[in-house]
């Protein structure tokens, strides 16, 4: 990625040459995938997912990291994407809900433990995290967002 700058250096010239880190917030997964090394995706100031950056585009990967993945526009004809779309209004951050504060929108929502118990830190293999009641063999099943057109 280039700056507008013809003699900028790149984002990542610059962290090599000047041994820095870079803090990259964005909506946008296939920006992060191109940018970033380790990723943490939060719904509502809570991280719900943390880890290399190549482990959020497999499974298993927390629900809401699944409907972010499945609004990355996907230029590759051979490729086709899972149309994942959250319903109900987004709670309030000065007031979120009990439990899993993605519950009210989650479509994989497993029931009153969602509703009433912080999600446990589930770990996976190279440091990838997934905070969810799901059981991390459960979350292995879902279909992948991004498949080869058959």
């Amino acid at each position: 990625m280039r700056c507008f700058y013809p003699d900028s250096p790149s984002l990542g010239e610059f962290q090599r040459e000047y041994g820095t880190a870079i803090l990259f917030i964005s909506h946008d997964l296939s920006a992060v995938y191109q940018l970033c090394s380790t990723v943490a995706v939060m719904y509502l100031g809570q991280i719900f997912e943390a880890g290399p950056v190549e482990a959020l585009f497999e499974p298993p990967y927390h629900p809401y990291t699944e409907a972010l993945l499945s609004a990355v526009p996907i230029p590759d004809p051979a490729l086709e994407g899972t149309g994942i779309r959250l319903a109900g209004a987004v709670p309030s951050a000065l007031d979120p809900p009990a439990g899993c504060r993605f519950h009210t929108r989650c479509p994989r929502k497993i029931g009153p433990i969602c509703e009433q118990e912080t999600p446990p830190c589930r770990g996976e293999p190279k440091g990838h995290r997934i905070w969810c009641h799901i059981d991390l063999e459960e979350l292995r099943t879902v279909e992948p967002v991004f498949s080869s057109r058959q």
